[in-house]
Formats: structure tokens, C-alpha cells, sequence
């Protein structure tokens, strides 16, 4: 594709997510502490660069609002919980985020990828860990060497039973069911004899069953009577299922009998709810915990006439003074964003205009001369009153919460604060 069509592309309605986090074996964020200033600092893995400049992008992650988000989860439902951990946790960070999770007790972990499960658990962490995502036969190894309990609905699950058998060791399955959501699982008309032939298995044991809601609630409840009918009929026939579970983030707000066993929150975690009601509502008092931050790398006068970008996408209607930013789509600050966000500067909020590129966004300072070179920029901010939450942002794009947090690089650097003792949930 030509620049011309590229640029057009992101400037004319909504583009697939150009920037996804890179999360792959070595180049996992890793943790390492600073005594001095009790935060996190990031490390990239071996053999790579672990050098950042002062004005690249960056994200701080406030690890005591995530554990008071799950501590309100805790305190509302009555079953364990299964924090959702994908997609480099949705943006925050999967090993710290992890890790204090883990301290504070939290009963499981999930995973969308074999990677993140295999970097927590060389990352040291020992709390249960489910993976959601595909595997293949010669992954099978690895993942019942590494107690990772593995989702299965095809026929590959008789390789975890192999690997099991090669090890010595039981491999830990968990049977997705599709009751409606029409995306992985075994059909729920074909569940009972896969999970009959799964239970006879040697060296594999069943320790869990589960479905994905499609959050419409009328079809949500009919969702659940078909995967309780898979669980009434395996249990008739003396075959233990372990955990039943159903409830992401949209489940925490139905009736108990979906929280079933156990409980997946996801985007709650990090302070944000299922939906823009749920988010209006914020009965659970949820506390947003990442910022996203860049700097000012360049200011110019622009006259009247003159125009920005490729394709000249904005023209100047009178004189007027911009930021150039150190931030764009390959950090993952979202192309929809262009012409229609705001960010905040000195505590004033400015424009973003024309297109967004690979590492720029250009800021209209309304002929403000207080910005100046290297001043710190802020595009998402967790404090709830600021109107830059991510909420707020992703509405301007036209996108989701989702989208904007789980879009941001994993490449970009990480600071993690915590001021709260390990191993407290809070009340």
C-alpha cells in the first residue's frame, strides 16, 4: 500500500490496531526493584536495548489501585476469582501486575496466550494459571512441565494426556463449552461425549469447565441453562468436572447463580467497567490505574494557509502556535484519535490535531506561551476528574476502553508505584 492510500486509511473511519504489544519470550517487561524509590522500574530481557530516552512515551501504573479494584471485586461475590491477565494485562504490564495479584492472594490467573503463561511462570509465579489461548502438540511439554492448566475443545486434547504420560505427571485441562458466543468451544449439543472421552484419559485430569456470556442478558441466561445441562449431564454419568465458571466483567453485574464456581474479571481490575452504563453507574467505586504519558519535543508558529501532515490533513485558519509530541500509532495511541482528542499540558487541556503518525501527534496550544520543550504531556490519566480517563479518550476515538488499554506497545517503558504492604487485599 502507497503512503497516499496508508494515510487515507487512517484518516477516513475505523482502522484495524496497528500497534499491538509485543509479547514474546524475552522481551517481557521484567520487574526490578529500585530500593531508593520503592517503584518498579522496567528491564527489557537479554540481549536487548534497556536504555530509554527521557522523552519516549511512557506508562506509571499505580499497582494499589489494581489491588483496591480487586478488593472491591472480593468483597461483592462470594466465589474465587480469576483475574483475567491477557494481553499484557490489558496494557498495564502481565508480570507486575501479576505478581501483585499473586501476593494478594488472588486464586487464579488467565492468560490469552502460551507465552504470557510460560513468561509468569519463569517469571516465579506459582498461583494456578489458566490458558485460554491455542496450543499446539509440541507445546504440550512445556505446558504440563510448567502446571499450566491448558482450555481444550478439540481432539489435541489427547496430546496434553501424552505429554503426561512422557513427564509422569497428570496435565491439568479445562473444557471450553460454546453455548452461544460462537467463537472457541466445543459446541454444547457435542460437549458430553468430548468430555466423556476426555475423562477417560490417563494422565490428564478435568479441573475445570467454562463458557464465554455474549453479555446480551436475555441470551446470557439461556447461555447458562445450556452449559449447567453440559455440567447436570456429565455429573449423571460420575464425571467431575472441578471449577464451573462464566462470569467475566459484564457477569459480575447478573444475578449470583452466574458467578457459578469462580468469577473472571478482566477490565474491572483496572478500573474500568464492562459497559458505558456500568461505567456511568461506578457502584463498585473502581479506581483507574494506568497513565499515559509523552513530551513536548517541538513548538512552531503556524500562519494562517499553512497545513500539517501527510497530505496537508489540517490547514491553518489563522496563526496559531503547536506542540509536536513525542507519541503516535506505534506506541499505540490510537489512530481514531486524530482531530478529536484532547491532552493535558501544565494542567490546560489542548487540542491533538490532523492525523496521527507513527511516532508524532501535534497539539494546537491556542497561542499559549507557557508550554515550553520538554514539558510533560498527559494522554490518559487515571484520576477520574481530570476527563482524560481512558474512558473519556477511547469515547473521542470512537473506540472502546478495551481497545485504547489493550493497544498500547508493550515496548513502551513501565514504572510500577505501590505504597501498599504486599500480600494486603483491601478491605
Amino acid at each position: 500500500m502507497n503512503r497516499r492510500r496508508f494515510m487515507e486509511s487512517m484518516t477516513g473511519g475505523t482502522m484495524a490496531a496497528i500497534s499491538q504489544s509485543k509479547l514474546q519470550g524475552e522481551w517481557f517487561m521484567e520487574p526490578k526493584r529500585n530500593e531508593m524509590s520503592g517503584k518498579f522500574k522496567p528491564r527489557i530481557g537479554p540481549n536487548k536495548v534497556d536504555i530509554f530516552s527521557s522523552r519516549d512515551p511512557r506508562i506509571d501504573v499505580d499497582l494499589d489501585n489494581v489491588l483496591w479494584n480487586y478488593g472491591q471485586i472480593k468483597k461483592r461475590v462470594k466465589v474465587p476469582v480469576m483475574a483475567v491477565v491477557k494481553a499484557n494485562a490489558y496494557g498495564h504490564g502481565l508480570i507486575e501486575i501479576s505478581m501483585a495479584l499473586e501476593k494478594a492472594g488472588v486464586d487464579w490467573l488467565m492468560v490469552g496466550k502460551l507465552q504470557e503463561a510460560v513468561a509468569l511462570r519463569r517469571a516465579g509465579l506459582k498461583c494456578p494459571i489458566l490458558n485460554f489461548g491455542p496450543f499446539e502438540e509440541r507445546d504440550c511439554d512445556e505446558i504440563v512441565g510448567l502446571d499450566i492448566s491448558q482450555s481444550v475443545y478439540t481432539d489435541d486434547a489427547r496430546f496434553l494426556d501424552a505429554a503426561g504420560s512422557r513427564l509422569k505427571k497428570k496435565a491439568s485441562i479445562q473444557v471450553d463449552v460454546d453455548t452461544g458466543m460462537g467463537r472457541t468451544g466445543i459446541p454444547h449439543k457435542q460437549a458430553l461425549p468430548f468430555i466423556e472421552n476426555i475423562a477417560g484419559f490417563s494422565w490428564a485430569k478435568i479441573e475445570g469447565i467454562c463458557t464465554t456470556l455474549t453479555e446480551d442478558p436475555d441470551f446470557d441466561r439461556e447461555q447458562l441453562r445450556e452449559f449447567l445441562n453440559v455440567c447436570a449431564g456429565a455429573g449423571k454419568k460420575g464425571i467431575s468436572l472441578g471449577l464451573r465458571h462464566a462470569a467475566s466483567s459484564d457477569g459480575l453485574f447478573h444475578p449470583p447463580e452466574f458467578h457459578l464456581d469462580m468469577v473472571r474479571p478482566g477490565i474491572m481490575l483496572y478500573g474500568y467497567y464492562p459497559n458505558a452504563q456500568t461505567q456511568k453507574e461506578n457502584r463498585w467505586m473502581l479506581r483507574p490505574a494506568l497513565k499515559l504519558s509523552a513530551t513536548v519535543l517541538f513548538i512552531k508558529e503556524l500562519s494562517s494557509g499553512e497545513s500539517l501532515s501527510y497530505l496537508r490533513t489540517f490547514r491553518a485558519a489563522h496563526n496559531m502556535r503547536v506542540a509536536t509530541v513525542g507519541i503516535g500509532y506505534s506506541d499505540g495511541y490510537a489512530p481514531q484519535l486524530g482531530g478529536k482528542a484532547f491532552v493535558s499540558i501544565r494542567n490546560e487541556k489542548y487540542p491533538v490535531l490532523a492525523a496521527v503518525t507513527s511516532n508524532h501527534i501535534m497539539v494546537d496550544l491556542n497561542s499559549n506561551p507557557d508550554v515550553q520543550l520538554g514539558d510533560e504531556v498527559t494522554l490518559i490519566d487515571p484520576q477520574t476528574d481530570s476527563g482524560l480517563t481512558a474512558a473519556v479518550v477511547a469515547d473521542w476515538g470512537g473506540i472502546s476502553d478495551y481497545k485504547l488499554l489493550i493497544g498500547l506497545s508493550g515496548f513502551l517503558p513501565r514504572t510500577f508505584s505501590k505504597k501498599q504492604e504486599p500480600g494486603v487485599a483491601p478491605a
